[in-house]
């Protein structure tokens, strides 16, 4: 508990992907799960993202939601290009997330604003060092050359747009895992 009597809470922000992306994401998630039985993503039940800002704790969450208010007021949705298939080592496989040139200027902007705020924690993966993509598996283990092979013919790529920034709260554990749910989302002007 803070001085104000607000509890610390973990939090991480995406930007949430909506269909087909989101269909296709759960159609790989699901395929597999049930192929190789690495079932951590499908279970975890994120909807289908691309990360803005990795882990953060506060019970200043109220600072946050003020300052994505007006962030979002100033800035329009962007355009990405969601496909092509990444890995990070053979632990995590994932879908490539391509910013373009002007959702790259409203990433930074935003980046900007965040770090604005003094409590806001900065990792390694974070900022200028962020590596958007969605995940279809992780865990992945001595299964990774096949899981890689086995995506080869189901690649697709998509248009899709950087229009949201969502605030997803910790809500839980489970076998070994955060569980999350929307605590807040807000939508980038149209253009």
């Amino acid at each position: 508990m803070t001085a104000g009597g607000a509890e610390d809470a973990k939090y991480i922000m995406p930007c949430l992907l909506k269909s087909p992306v989101s269909d296709h994401q759960r159609e790989l998630v699901e395929a597999i799960a049930g192929r190789f039985g690495l079932t951590f993503t499908q279970r975890q039940a994120i909807p289908a993202h691309f990360t803005l800002k990795y882990h953060f704790t506060t019970a200043e969450i109220g600072q946050l939601e003020a300052l994505l208010e007006r962030f979002v007021r100033a800035h329009s949705r962007t355009p990405v290009t969601i496909g092509g298939f990444g890995h990070f080592l053979e632990d995590v496989v994932f879908v490539e997330v391509e910013l373009s040139p002007a959702a790259k200027r409203t990433f930074e902007a935003l980046v900007s604003t965040l770090r604005t705020l003094p409590w806001m924690p900065w990792d390694r993966f974070d900022a200028e060092n962020l590596h958007p993509h969605m995940t279809i598996a992780e865990r992945c283990g001595v299964d990774f050359p096949e899981v890689w092979e086995f995506l080869t013919p189901l690649e697709r790529r998509f248009s899709a747009w950087f229009d949201n920034i969502t605030i997803l709260r910790k809500v839980g554990e489970r076998d070994d895992m955060d569980l999350w749910a929307v605590h807040r989302s807000f939508e980038l002007g149209a253009d």
